[in-house]
């Protein structure tokens, strides 16, 4: 990697992760493709083990820029509580969130700068890998690419065209939102007192949050045939704190809050 690459300076990428030391490692070598950098990668780690930390140790010594390993005790699903510590770490005035499971393409960073905007929040699409074609691609820790790569569901997702965006109406409401590719703006996110921790288990903690910044009067953009990447397969996470999750979302919608009632203040 050459030391003249361009660096998003007000960017930080904040990446979730829980135990997936191989999936995590895909992800990191994605970053080091990346046309134009972020300031830094923030690992928002709910508890792993050595093994990540010995992966993210030997990363440190491969990236150009800081990468931080924000890292809470293993205490039962908390993905809510894991990013708001990693994001109050954070430097960057812009936070583009993925999961551990998502590869990105080289013009991941460069086009949410291009997306960037005050007013609104972004959220992301990803193509799938499947089952037979994650075992290949993590085996041969291969990063690379493109509509036609095969295993590769919903390829159309990996076509990159910054004009067609422009023409492209997004999804309205919560429809599609996905915490695992999500962009916003630091103080848009403690304006409305970042993710609310009540969230515990799979599910609803991202929805939950985009109301609440459309109560706060933040607008949603697209990022469709743009900030492209790849969902690595797995299996889907416990849900059994769906119901209780989603009761939690209706209460926000229902009172039109703007404020978690346990978030992020409590690291800054």
């Amino acid at each position: 990697m050459s030391a003249s690459m361009p660096i998003a300076n007000d960017i930080s990428l904040v990446i979730t992760t829980y135990n997936r030391p191989q999936f995590l490692e895909m992800v990191l070598r994605s970053v080091l493709t990346l046309r134009t950098l972020p300031a830094e990668v923030v690992i928002a780690d709910d508890g792993s083990g050595q093994e990540t930390k010995d992966l993210i140790d030997r990363y440190k010594s491969l990236f150009p820029i800081p990468l931080i390993h924000s890292w809470i005790e293993d205490n039962g699903y908390r993905l809510s509580k894991s990013r708001n510590v990693a994001i109050a770490k954070a430097s960057g005035s812009y936070i583009v969130q993925i999961d551990g499971d998502i590869v990105l393409s080289p013009y991941f960073i460069e086009d949410h700068m291009a997306l960037a905007q005050r007013g609104y929040f972004v959220t992301g699409d990803r193509a799938r890998l499947s089952e037979n074609a994650t075992e290949r691609h993590t085996k041969n820790m291969d990063t690379k690419f493109t509509p036609f790569t095969w295993g590769l569901a919903r390829p159309l997702t990996m076509l990159h065209s910054p004009m067609l965006n422009k023409l492209l109406k997004g999804h309205k409401g919560l429809h599609k939102i996905r915490g695992c590719h999500m962009a916003f703006f630091k103080d848009d996110l403690i304006r409305v007192n970042g993710y609310e921790e009540r969230f515990f288990g799979w599910g609803s903690e991202d929805f939950e949050l985009a109301q609440r910044f459309f109560h706060v009067g933040l607008k949603r953009k697209s990022a469709k045939l743009m900030a492209c990447c790849v969902h690595l397969y797995h299996e889907w996470q416990d849900r059994g704190f769906a119901n209780q999750n989603e009761k939690l979302l209706q209460e926000t919608i229902d009172n039109k809050s703007t404020w978690a009632q346990i978030g992020i203040d409590q690291y800054l």
